[in-house]
């Protein structure tokens, strides 16, 4: 024996190396009495027909504690035994992944290997299985694995009694709950125990009734939650209903849950059966009894710990696949959508049993900044461990971004970087509005405004975006702070205006007169830019680019001007076929300006097949050609997303403005 102030040293060392986390614990002292014998190793199973990990050759019996962080502790306790029918332990279906579920409620959760019947190969399930044509065999070879089990379990239950106290632990909120084999244990733990080591509450789960060490009910008030399948192949159902009927007919709190369907050994398993979440019905069994009430330990300004607390909500996992989480406990129905790989129309994501819903795309993914969107219950949502967000014109999308090669060019870095300015004017065009847009102004702008007048790109955004886009989802000022720390670009302002007005009009329509916002950049924006900025009004020295609905706003404001601008550049555009008719009847006049073939640069650009403009586009080009409009023309990839736009920035800026 230990002089009690070593082993109390011994005792303080082992809770401060567990505390809010795992500790696995010896329960005896050498070698534990009845298996003096055995001297075989304890192992671990992955690949087996249980398809999760099992535990076997267990010799020496711990338990392993998980603690919930002191704030959260709400004093309730409990060890789980998981199932095996006495051979193995299905130690993260029935055992870890319970312990979790109940940490997430504040509950102390005690994870039991308790012995088991020697396995001979390293697949101790396929050794088993042989084993269960013949129940009266496996139970007669089981019957003093039983009593050495129950040993373990009621030794658990001692331990964690006696040191309750330092574990945050009320010693009459201690229960035991156990899976098939498991529940067995459970049921022979509390009718063979004493004051020392009897179970507050216990929870038999599908257990195998017949091998139960003692029959006597407690007189003390012990309630029991039990659950079973229907279709369990081990018929459990009709032991799970003598349980019940005997703490019945005794008066003692009792509740049965007998599912449909879910077979034997549902666990923790997700099937997309009721049985996936059991663990809710014994949660609401639990807060009946005053088991899983909110923490006494918080102070008004504290809140319980949660999953949500260590969650990363997006990553790239080992296989290079996107990785989606969320937790929303409550929730029903949870979905991701956004640009990235196979995003439209998104992937389905499923909860486990911590409320954390979670989903992965099917291909990998590459380098690149991916918008996405949480929508829960059917409404948007942010993610709110994420504060990297593209504003629109409904709200915000999350962006995530995905660090290589290929997204150097759009990647912060330590280089001059310019500023910007978000900026408010009245448009007396749109009846007085106040309107706002975004400016760049490239580094060392102070210095460059003091020499001369700087050329000006007026950069346009899409139907479903606002002027703040190009800045967030768009990265427009990453990328040109990169290309001027490079030396490739020539210095200039980048006005992003807001496209949508309050006025009704079409604008994909054809012609500056069907869209309110080209009378507003025309008549109002230019000016304001001209007079605030210090910025030349040459025509070379003015560039106007725009995507999808910009990019018609870009085409109806530099066609039907061509002289205001010097450098035109469209993005997965193009204008509908009874726009082109209209054209060619109305306008011809407007297309064969031979101002038009007089821009510095005429670029279109398209992100691929899979941009939902390329067609409209196509028809587009073709009735430029039947007018002579010349123009240069990429089709890259990247679709109708800033993906594709980011880099079109990247390619057209190097071209603007440059001296002859």
């Amino acid at each position: 024996m230990l002089p009690k102030t070593i082993s109390i040293l011994i005792l303080f060392f082992t809770f401060t190396q567990f505390a809010h986390g795992q500790k696995e614990i010896k329960l005896y002292e050498g070698i534990a009495p009845g298996s003096e014998t055995w001297d075989w190793k304890e192992g671990l199973s992955e690949n087996n027909l249980f398809n999760t990990k099992v535990v076997y050759n267990v010799t020496d019996p711990t338990i392993t504690a998980y603690l919930p962080h002191k704030a959260s502790a709400n004093g309730t306790a409990v060890i789980i035994a998981p199932g095996g029918a006495f051979h193995t332990l299905s130690i993260q279906s029935e055992g870890v992944d319970v312990a979790k579920w109940l940490n997430s409620k504040g509950i102390a959760a005690f994870v039991l290997k308790y012995r088991v019947a020697r396995s001979f190969t390293d697949d101790p399930v396929k050794e088993l299985m042989s084993k269960m044509n013949d129940f009266e065999a496996l139970d007669k070879e089981n019957e003093p694995i039983v009593t050495l089990a129950m040993n373990d379990g009621l030794k658990a239950m001692e331990y964690v009694r006696k040191n309750a106290e330092s574990m945050n632990i009320d010693p009459e909120k201690i229960g035991f709950m156990g899976f098939s084999a498991g529940g067995t244990l459970t049921m022979s733990v509390l009718y063979n125990s004493q004051e020392s080591n009897r179970p507050n509450f216990v929870a038999p789960i599908y257990a195998y009734e017949p091998a139960i060490i003692g029959s006597e009910i407690p007189s003390e008030e012990t309630p029991i939650y039990i659950a079973v399948a229907s279709d369990d192949l081990l018929g459990m159902v009709p032991y799970s209903i003598n349980i019940y009927n005997k703490w019945f007919k005794a008066g003692q709190p009792a509740e049965l849950h007998i599912y449909e369907k879910g077979g034997h050994g549902f666990g923790m398993r997700t099937q997309n059966l009721p049985t996936d979440t059991w663990y809710e019905s014994f949660g609401a069994w639990l807060k009946m009894h005053g088991l899983m009430e909110g923490s006494t330990n918080l102070s008004p300004f504290q809140r319980p710990t949660s999953p949500n607390d260590s969650l990363r909500s997006v990553l790239l996992n080992a296989d290079k696949k996107l990785e989606f989480k969320i937790y929303a406990p409550m929730a029903e129905e949870v979905s991701v959508t956004g640009d990235f790989p196979n995003g439209f129309p998104g992937i389905a994501l499923k909860k486990n049993y911590l409320g954390v819903w979670s989903g992965q795309t099917e291909n990998e993914v590459t380098p690149d900044i991916y918008t996405y969107d949480f929508t829960v219950n059917k409404i948007k949502t942010l993610d709110p461990k994420n504060t990297l967000v593209k504003e629109s014109l409904n709200g915000f999308s999350n962006l995530v971004e995905i660090e290589g090669k290929e997204n150097d060019f759009q990647t912060r870095k330590d280089v001059p970087h310019g500023r910007v300015e978000k900026v408010w004017y009245t448009s007396k065009t749109l009846d007085g509005a106040q309107r706002r847009l975004h400016v760049y102004l490239p580094p060392k702008y102070d210095r460059l405004k003091k020499k001369e007048n700087l050329p000006v790109l007026y950069l346009l955004h899409g139907g479903g975006d606002n002027d703040a886009s190009w800045t967030t989802a768009g990265r427009a000022n990453v990328i040109l702070d990169n290309l001027y720390a490079e030396g490739k670009l020539a210095p200039m302002i980048v006005v992003m205006p807001s496209g949508h007005t309050g006025k009704e009009g079409f604008f994909m329509g054809a012609g500056p007169q069907q869209d309110p916002f080209c009378g507003d950049l025309l008549n109002e924006i230019i000016p304001f830019i001209e007079n605030t900025y210090p910025v030349s009004n040459k025509r070379t020295d003015r560039a106007i680019a725009g995507l999808s609905m910009g990019g018609v706003q870009t085409l109806n404001t530099a066609l039907w001007n061509p002289e205001l601008f010097g450098y035109v550049i469209p993005m997965s555009t193009g204008y509908f076929s009874p726009n082109i008719k209209e054209i060619k009847e109305n306008y011809a006049d407007v297309m064969e300006n031979e101002e038009i073939n007089r821009f510095e640069l005429f670029q279109i650009y398209m992100g691929g097949e899979a941009d939902i403009a390329y067609q409209n586009n196509l028809n587009m080009m073709a009735m430029f050609d039947d007018f002579g409009i010349k123009y240069n023309y990429t089709n890259s990839e990247g679709g109708h997303t800033f993906r594709a736009w980011r880099r079109n920035l990247h390619d057209f800026a190097p071209l603007l403005f440059k001296k002859k």
